[in-house]
């Protein structure tokens, strides 16, 4: 369907400046890395201390 679509029409198509530039797909990707590799990383620290023999923290 896109390939016809695509035939039809007569010349590129110009883009609007207010489309996402990626710029905010990258940003919104590493937050979602860095958020959730801290919750591993504290999910870790909470087993070691409950395997240690102290209070889980959760």
């Amino acid at each position: 369907m896109l390939a016809i679509i695509a035939t039809r029409i007569p010349g590129p198509v110009a883009e609007t400046a207010d489309r996402d530039p990626g710029i905010l797909t990258l940003v919104f990707s590493l937050a979602r890395v860095v958020r959730h590799g801290s919750k591993a990383a504290f999910a870790r620290r909470c087993a070691l201390a409950e395997a240690a023999g102290g209070p889980n923290p959760l």
